[in-house]
């Protein structure tokens, strides 16, 4: 006992400013790894004909792979899917490997063949759709599936491998993407957007294994705290992707080439289970993976405002002290957290008695000023009996167990802990208990949100690589190394629960998850870890944020200003200037940091904060509208260019750019000391970006030298469309209820600008379970503005105080910007005041502008 807890000491003392490559592993040290990536292709398995099932009007063929070397003979399994999507499954011939559960959104929607059509060398599969093939090619064993008969995605046979030995599985396969020019996916990394090549570059392949990983690195393969294994293929003539339905360590292979672009996957062990997404487009191929992982449902609205924390707010007049600080200073903000330091000696769901004496005198003053209070808790829980969390799991068989039956115990912050077996159905409903009012005491409804860190699961103990032992027990029998990438999913279902049924599921659950897997989104946002204030990581948060969107994590920030260090004043300005205009917007920093809440700092750089986040609180009603589009159609709420402009082969790298939604571009500035800023403006000649920070109007024709200053990061509106704001300063989002709107826009070349905006009440489920909300379209067309209910049946009127019209005076010529001119319009063409033209769901809205 003595030594583990010398052991936590000396590892926090220990830390160096880089990640620990003696702990965390590369290729070369993992041997499935460096087994499978030096295995040369062969043509390891044959389709037997004869074994072949399946027929028109079936949803399932099956088929047996002979092995031509000995290994053990494999099933192959095909399913067609609803829209544009296949399953293949390929495992051993009555295998018992674990199959995964959990992280699809229920049952993929089967879709029957068309027609299967046995030949002499291959066997054509069509769906139902007409549209979508899969040839599978006997010897040499190979699968390409096409849709509209152009060649997307080939499984390719020869780097297939299934092998088994006393402590694993390993298996390996590859997929190429023939129309692919660039590949991206395999979150969580942090690198560029555009997956590098690895193979043959001297580079490790990427790895997936969720990792607690302080100090990581900028531009590294290593891996980090989450996992999503899904790769799409994108080229200027159509989209693909192939995920990965498995949950254990991974490494991938990246090839980037014209017409030959392949990733190599390479996994310890599980079911070799894949989807293929056939697009064609960005935009269906991430509605084909969230159709299967699911989206996140809609945020509280207050979550979307501006965060504070730090690690740690010691004493409860010290977050009483923060909360006046903001609001005397004229700061917004809508939460304050707790990091672990309010537990009492680190044991979750209690108080430190000490510091935080009167838990409910402080939820009480935060709740008079309209913020709301987040706590972390964690999945380690303290040995220590007496303690009725440990006491309760402990008496119930609820804890991770050793290869020998005993509970597992390892080092964390409380101490000698053990940890929950979130894979076991009762210990994900006893830890959610935990969360109702009773259990966790003191504890009120101003604490609206849960922090769920160190669930890698993060273990002190570096010969481990800071995890759970690869043996060790979940639910009798399942070993961790099969699940270890869904660990912190689980402990996010748990959490989830928790808070539905402590608020008798009155309110969406806030929870905020550091591990990740795909499917993470129905329960929880992210966050980029314990980042370090130093330019690349600014950088790094789009890079890493713009990847997670893409594959269905939309809810993703990063500790403003950096974790880790000191930033410089200049770094602190432009990191909540960029900050803002992530989907999550938090500030956190270290315990052995200087204070740096926005108060504290110069009168110059105050102002220049006070309007990043003032910035972000006008543009709350277009992040609420895209975050309800997500929840509809699966949509990203930031985008890459790529996203919007597939065609476009100059943006395929560009990821220090972002869009939010469709409409908005936004360049933050990642690098010191610049006076001027390249810009790719997307889109061609008539695509015009209209700038909210100057009057710099661009036109969609690529790269130009845009100037700044340091009051503000460049964004730009879209002509086109319609951006639906809230410019009033309030202290807070539930201060901004009942405030007006303003609409900006600018026509197209056809006098016509369109956007949407959504209303509810911010908090319940109603607009899931009901019809209580409204979702309207606004459409332009020169001075004519039509506001019609798309649907709903709510009572949320969308009362417009101003409606801002930016007309482009000149267009840019000869590397020069356009101009524009604004106006402003308070009252229709009959002098009637826009506050007054009230609309509701029942009736569409048609008033002039004069």
């Amino acid at each position: 006992m003595i030594m583990r807890l010398l052991f936590i000491i000396f590892w926090a003392a220990t830390l160096t400013y880089c990640a620990d490559h003696g702990t965390f592993k590369d290729c070369s040290r993992v041997d499935f790894c460096t087994n499978l990536r030096s295995r040369e292709p062969s043509d390891n398995y044959a389709v037997d004909p004869s074994s072949i099932s399946g027929s028109s009007d079936s949803d399932t063929l099956t088929a047996t792979l002979k092995s031509n070397n000995g290994d053990s003979d494999l099933t192959i399994t095909l399913t067609g899917l609803q829209q544009n999507t296949f399953r293949l499954k390929i495992t051993e011939v009555d295998s018992t490997q674990y199959e995964l559960q959990d992280v699809l959104d229920g049952d993929p929607e089967i879709l029957n063949f068309d027609n299967v059509e046995v030949g002499d060398a291959s066997v054509t599969v069509t769906t139902s759709s007409g549209s979508n093939s899969a040839i599978i090619t006997f010897s040499p064993f190979n699968i390409e599936f096409s849709k509209d008969g152009v060649s997307e995605v080939v499984f390719n046979g020869d780097r297939l491998a299934v092998t088994r030995n006393d402590v694993n599985a390993p298996f390996s396969f590859a997929v190429t993407y023939p129309q692919a020019l660039q590949l991206y996916g395999v979150h969580e990394h942090c690198d560029t957007l555009a997956l590098r090549n690895t193979a043959d570059s001297g580079t490790d392949p990427y790895r997936l294994k969720n990792s607690d990983v302080a100090y990581y690195e900028t531009n590294s393969p290593m891996a980090l705290y989450g996992a999503v294994p899904i790769i799409y293929g994108h080229g200027s003539t159509a989209t693909a992707g192939v995920f990965l339905h498995n949950a254990a360590e991974q490494w991938i292979e990246i090839s980037n080439q014209d017409g030959d672009s392949q990733a190599y996957f390479m996994a310890e062990i599980g079911t070799l289970d894949i989807f293929v997404l056939l697009g064609p487009t960005p935009t269906e191929v991430v509605r084909q993976y969230t159709a299967l992982t699911g989206t996140a449902h809609l945020p509280q609205l207050w979550t979307l405002g501006y965060h504070q924390s730090r690690y740690s707010y010691d004493t409860q007049e010290d977050v009483e002290n923060v909360i006046s600080g903001f609001d005397t200073n004229d700061f917004q903000l809508d939460a304050i957290w707790l990091d672990i330091d309010y537990t009492d000696s680190y044991k979750y769901f209690t108080w430190n008695p000490d510091t935080f004496g009167d838990p409910v005198g402080l939820q009480e003053t935060i709740a008079s000023t309209n913020k709301k209070l987040v706590t972390v808790i964690d999945p380690h829980i303290k040995v220590e009996s007496g303690y009725n969390v440990y006491d309760g799991a402990l008496n119930d068989d609820l804890f991770v167990k050793n290869a020998n039956g005993s509970v597992f115990e390892g080092p964390c912050w409380p101490g000698i802990s053990s940890y929950m077996d979130f894979l076991k159905p009762e210990a994900r409903d006893y830890y959610a208990s935990m969360y109702s009012y009773d259990n966790f005491q003191s504890s009120t409804s101003t604490i609206a949100g849960i922090w769920n860190d160190m669930n890698e699961p993060s273990v002190f103990d570096n010969s481990l690589e800071m995890t759970l032992p690869a043996d060790s027990l979940h639910n009798g029998s399942v070993r961790h190394r099969e699940i270890h990438n869904i660990y912190g999913l689980l402990h996010t279902m748990a959490t989830h629960q928790g808070l539905l049924n402590r608020d008798n599921g009155e309110r969406r659950p806030f929870v905020l998850t550091r591990s990740h897997f795909a499917g993470s989104q129905r329960y929880a946002a992210i966050w980029t870890g314990d980042n370090t204030a130093d330019w690349p990581y600014l950088l790094a948060s789009f890079q890493e944020c713009l990847n997670a969107n893409l594959l269905g994590i939309v809810f993703c920030g990063a500790d403003v200003a950096g974790f880790f260090n000191n930033p410089t004043e200049e770094l602190y300005q432009r990191w909540y200037q960029a900050g803002a205009w992530l989907p999550f917007f938090r500030a956190h920093s270290n315990k052995d940091t200087s204070r740096r809440e926005p108060y504290l700092m110069s009168e110059e750089t105050q102002n220049i904060v006070r309007n990043a986040i003032r910035t972000r609180y006008r543009h709350i009603p277009q992040w609420y509208t895209l975050f309800y589009e997500h929840t509809r159609f699966g949509d990203p709420i930031i985008r890459p260019l790529f996203y919007q402009y597939p065609e476009d082969t100059n943006v395929y790298s560009i990821d220090n750019q972002i869009l939010v939604g469709r409409d908005i571009l936004v360049r933050p500035i990642t690098e010191p000391g610049v006076e001027f800023v390249d810009i790719y403006f997307p889109g061609g000649e008539t695509e015009v970006w209209i700038p909210m920070t100057s009057n710099d109007v661009q036109r969609g024709t690529g790269w130009a030298s845009v100037n700044i200053s340091n009051q503000a990061i460049p964004y730009y509106y879209r002509r086109g469309g319609a951006v639906v704001r809230k410019n009033l300063a309030r202290a807070n989002t539930a201060e901004m209820v009942n405030d007006p709107y303003r609409v900006y826009w600018t026509v197209d070349w056809d006098s016509h600008a369109q956007g949407t905006v959504y209303l509810d009440d911010g908090v319940s489920f109603k607009y899931r379970d009901s019809t209580d909300y409204n979702y309207y379209n606004l459409d332009i067309n020169g001075d004519d503005v039509t506001v019609t209910p798309i649907d709903g049946d709510g009572n949320y009127e969308f009362v417009m105080a101003e409606m801002v019209r930016r007309d482009i005076v000149t267009l840019p010529k000869n590397d020069k910007p356009g101009t524009f001119k604004e106006t402003i319009f308070t009252r229709d063409a009959n002098g009637t005041l826009l506050k007054d033209i009230k609309v509701h769901l029942k009736e569409k809205t048609v008033f002039k502008l004069k």
